[in-house]
């Protein structure tokens, strides 16, 4: 019984042991929820749309129902900066990202800028196939 007792105690150590080693791995994306009046959302709009080429513009349906949240991501996240394929990897910066729906025609899935903390630069973007 109490060999029982012992490895019980022994394999309920390792779990939590290891849940707590594999809590600590920061690979996850977390939210923040940030407030803005609707003078500043379309400030944010504004220049997340004005970011983008004329050939994303063109497959949006409509930017001002642009989507903005909180993004953070925990692990290797890279964001092209231009149409020159030039990427820069975001990992561990807070930004506000702006999602704007593209046109049904459209081959792509989802238009994503993605502006720095304060809403005052754009730091890239991903057009999602």
């Amino acid at each position: 019984m109490k060999k029982l007792i012992s490895l019980l105690l022994i394999i309920v150590s390792s779990v939590i042991f290891i849940n707590i080693i594999g809590c600590s791995h920061k690979s996850e994306v977390s939210s923040t929820i940030y407030s803005f009046t609707p003078k500043e959302e379309d400030q944010l709009l504004t220049l997340a749309y004005d970011f983008l080429e004329n050939s994303l513009q063109d497959n949006i349906v409509d930017w001002e129902k642009g989507k903005i949240t909180g993004f953070k991501s925990g692990s290797k996240f890279e964001i092209l900066t231009n149409e020159n394929n030039e990427t820069k990897d975001i990992k561990d910066i807070q930004i506000i990202l702006v999602t704007f729906e593209p046109k049904k025609e459209s081959k792509l899935k989802s238009i994503q800028v993605y502006l720095d903390e304060n809403g005052e630069n754009v730091l890239g973007f991903i057009a999602k196939k």
